[in-house]
């Protein structure tokens, strides 16, 4: 039985057929180390689980009004702060003495990460699809500034005193660009104001975590680093995706280092959360490979600087770019820890060891010893999983992947876009494609920009294929299918703007004048066919083009078939000087601006 299987039959085994509608779908846990306790927030099951660590069991359960997408303790262990909803969001302040909700503080879209200041006086909320920072005032119980930051803002940490680090999960630039990466924003806590964004490594997307060391010094983030400036030929070696760990340091604000946490003949796929724990290990969620990375953070420190100082000798290392490349870097000081759950996201430290929660798991695992197995400690019960939930599963499950390397969802985060152009074999080398997002494919063919494949059922067959590079059973390929097909859109954040600037919907009106519903209609906005609109460039210059669904067009940049438009003014105006993709030219700033917003709330 292979190990995809084994992760079916495990999640079978360990729900209860319940007849229940809701998964638990653990996203984060928080541990009280004063008492023992830990708090898992139950995405699906709009609750948090209280569980007692010394008795290994499940107390308690506190209802939300709404799904919960982050945790945050106040140090003293007497408030929980709960980051809520997607654009309705909201931070849920619970008073732990009677596990009540005792305020609820509008946020922006969909908040996710939670910092609190040194004094316990402020909370700092990551609005990912606001792509805002909410800088509230506890004592007012709500917002009182608000901090730009650079692209889907998805976890924070406060580094010292005066530094807030934010995780920007995506890069922002044109993916045609020389230098394509997240970055990691730095604020200034007294001043609320952005002091810099670093830039981590070429290619790195999906930032999903972030912690600071112990003293302040250093910031860590997990992402993924991409060779996307390279064909998709093969995946030894981390040939199409590594795994990784930005290091930055406050002392330049600078990136220090990129340490990769594979193997050199195995990823450790989709690095999410990542704490401390009182040993001073690095403790990093792997949630493709299901597992722990553990770092000796002091023995890593220590190398870092003997080869920096020229002190540390090795052949193949001779700089940064070298250093991010090397799959053999960290074996003196990385332990890999093999867990009961499956995709664990969220690492918590706890008073003798680490707590880890999984997505697919209806259960928090307590690892007190490295090199013995982990305790389960059940949630609660859920349903056995469907063919949604199977294929959810399976989109986030390296273990389908030759060697790990990657997922489903490492080019396709949240089964949208990471921002990258990718040159895949299915339309020939030495012509790099912008990645989609594949919210309604299956409805809207053909697939890829070039409409290479008839239907999202082959394209997916065909990644398990060629991109993952295993063969598997027909069954997990249709149960990806289900998966997409049930896929829903969020709300746009520009809904509200939008209704409030345009009452007269003259960007709505200009949508049809301009030419772009001709294309761009009907339920999805595509007619699904392809057309030569002038944006190709070199030996694609005549070729005609996929018309893409507009809608969700607000959260899929960079935009056209190489990502070359950074925004939707740049395709209207920048990239349509001849009117070929909708008359624009002569539109009026005032106008081009209905036009833009009505187009991002689709």
């Amino acid at each position: 039985m292979n190990r995809n299987r084994l992760v079916f039959a495990l999640v079978t085994l360990l729900t209860v057929a319940c007849g229940g509608k809701r998964y638990l779908s653990p996203v984060d846990v928080a541990t009280d180390r004063i008492n023992n306790i830990a708090y898992t927030a139950l995405s699906d099951a709009k609750a948090v689980s209280v569980t007692d660590l010394v008795a290994e069991k499940t107390v308690g359960t506190i209802s939300l009004n709404s799904n919960p997408n982050g945790l945050l303790l106040s140090p003293d262990a007497e408030r929980l702060f709960v980051s809520c909803g997607k654009a309705d969001g909201r931070v849920a302040v619970i008073s732990l003495s009677d596990r009540k909700i005792i305020a609820e503080i509008p946020t922006g879209h969909t908040p996710q990460g939670m910092a609190l200041s040194a004094d316990g006086r402020t909370l700092y909320v990551a609005n990912r699809f606001s792509n805002n920072i909410s800088v509230i005032e506890l004592a007012q119980r709500r917002v009182t500034a608000s901090i730009a930051a650079v692209r889907e803002p998805r976890a924070l940490c406060l580094a010292g005193n005066a530094t807030l680090a934010v995780a920007n999960c995506l890069p922002a630039q044109a993916a045609n660009e020389a230098l394509v990466a997240a970055q990691i924003t730095l604020i200034d806590v007294p001043a609320n104001r952005v002091r810099d964004n670093v830039m981590l490594e070429n290619g790195a997307q999906s930032v999903a975590g972030i912690c600071a060391s112990p003293d302040g010094r250093f910031v860590y983030a997990t992402h993924l680093l991409s060779k996307y400036d390279i064909p998709v030929t093969q995946l030894d070696r981390g040939w199409v995706n590594t795994n990784a760990l930005g290091i930055i340091d406050l002392a330049g604000d600078s990136l220090y280092a990129t340490v990769l946490l594979d193997e050199v003949d195995g990823g450790a796929a989709n690095p999410a959360g990542l704490c401390f724990d009182l040993r001073g290990n690095l403790c990093i969620a792997a949630a493709g490979t299901h597992e722990l990375v553990v770092f000796d953070a002091k023995a890593m420190h220590e190398k870092l600087e003997a080869l920096f100082s020229g002190k540390f000798i090795d052949l193949y290392i001779k700089n940064r770019t070298d250093l991010s490349a090397s799959l053999s870097f960290a074996t003196s000081f990385k332990t890999r820890v093999a867990l009961q759950g499956v995709s664990p996201r969220a690492v918590a430290c706890a008073s003798n060891g680490i707590v880890a929660s999984s997505y697919f798991s209806p259960f928090i695992e307590k690892i007190s010893d490295f090199n013995k197995p982990s305790t389960a400690i059940m949630l609660g019960k859920e349903p056995s999983p469907d063919a949604v939930r199977r294929g959810e599963l399976a989109f986030c499950d390296a273990s389908i992947c030759y060697q790990g390397w990657q997922t489903c969802a490492s080019c396709h985060p949240d089964a949208r876009v990471d921002g990258l152009n990718w040159d895949q074999q299915n339309d020939g080398l030495g012509n790099p494609k912008n990645t989609k997002s594949l919210l309604f494919s299956h409805v809207t063919p053909p697939c890829m920009i070039t409409g290479i494949r008839r239907n999202a059922e082959l394209a997916v067959r065909n990644g398990i294929l060629h991109t993952l590079q295993t063969v598997q059973p027909e069954q997990l390929a249709a149960d990806i299918d289900e998966y997409l097909k049930h896929l829903a859109p969020d709300e746009s954040p520009y809904l509200t703007e939008y209704h409030q600037k345009d009452p007269q919907e003259r960007g709505k009106a200009l949508f049809a004048s301009t030419g772009c519903l001709n294309c761009h209609n009907g339920q999805y906005f595509t007619d699904k066919h392809r057309y030569n609109v002038g944006t190709g460039t070199g030996d694609e210059v005549d070729t005609p083009f996929d018309t893409p669904t507009l809608r969700e067009i607000w959260r899929t940049a960079p935009y056209l078939y190489n990502g070359q438009a950074r925004s939707i003014r740049e395709v209207l105006v920048d990239y349509n000087k001849t009117d070929r993709h909708g008359i624009t030219q002569n539109l009026s700033d005032d106008e081009l601006q209905a036009l833009i917003l009505y187009i991002l709330t689709l």
